[in-house]
């Protein structure tokens, strides 16, 4: 299978095929676009679509994702579809809209092992246990200020780099009880 991923920016860029490719096994290659953030996704979204219709690339599923930032998603993923559709592109592979809420920290931060099991794997693995700031057991919108704490306190970057380990060994789990939205995700990735 062949994959199309359209996301906001550089630290999407970076994580999300890696956590597609872990949903789907069967995945051979992967085009990534970038928008260079929310407000040009809108508009620059339908001419990656059409860019994926190039034979050589024989996209199976195309994938557009965008963060809610803690809106309700649903609205958001109807006005991407609803430009999708107005469009009147009709590409051969199938088209997945995605609002997630809040945002892509909101998944990482999940698994505070996967974070200091990064940590570690770069030589910060020195930080104490004790993390003096409580992670909310749902979605926030502090999410991301949370998350470069987090990565503050383990003396990483945030980086796209260090996004995409983390991506690599989350738990999906814990990353689904925190996000329910997340296993809607992997469902749609699936199918």
């Amino acid at each position: 299978m062949n994959v199309g991923i359209v996301v906001e920016g550089v630290n999407d860029y970076a994580t999300y095929p890696s956590l597609i490719e872990r949903i789907r096994n069967d995945i051979a290659r992967t085009q990534v676009r970038e928008c260079g953030g929310k407000s040009r996704l809108k508009g620059r979204f339908l001419g990656f679509l059409k860019e994926f219709q190039n034979p050589a690339w024989q996209i199976d599923l195309a994938v557009v994702i965008r963060d809610s930032d803690c809106a309700p998603p649903k609205p958001l993923e109807y006005q991407l579809q609803t430009l999708f559709t107005d469009s009147r592109l009709n590409p051969p592979f199938r088209v997945e809209v995605f609002a997630i809420p809040c945002m892509l920290e909101s998944w990482l931060i999940s698994d505070l092992h996967a974070i200091r099991h990064v940590a570690a794997r770069r030589g910060h693995g020195g930080a104490p246990e004790h993390v003096d700031f409580q992670i909310p057991i749902a979605h926030s919108p502090d999410d991301k200020e949370l998350f470069i704490r987090l990565l503050t306190h383990f003396a990483l970057p945030a980086t796209p780099p260090v996004y995409e380990e983390i991506a690599t060994i989350a738990d999906f789990t814990l990353i689904g009880q925190r996000c329910t939205y997340f296993r809607e995700f992997v469902q749609r990735i699936r199918n």
